[in-house]
């Protein structure tokens, strides 16, 4: 029998990027995947770009259940720093 998870739907945090190009071609990714995912500070970190910090980084927000997935895909695309 399955049972119903809420966490399973709840946004959880992915990854967090430097910038706004690596985030969204992280998120084009996990489009193309079918993995639905939000940027979360994405304005902040254009109005202030100060880095990759608490107040600037961009969060790429993914479902708890894709969690995963979206992370081995991430991994994949191999960005510097990691």
């Amino acid at each position: 029998m399955l049972t119903y998870n809420k966490k399973d739907n709840e946004p959880v945090l992915c990854r967090e990027f430097p910038n706004d190009t690596e985030a969204r071609i992280a998120q084009a990714a996990l489009e193309n995947a079918g993995i639905e995912s939000i940027l979360d500070n994405d304005i902040f970190s254009r109005i202030y770009p100060i880095g990759f910090n608490s107040l600037g980084a961009i969060r790429l927000m993914v479902k708890g259940r894709d969690l995963q997935r979206a992370l081995d895909i991430i991994s994949s695309l191999n960005f510097e720093g990691e």
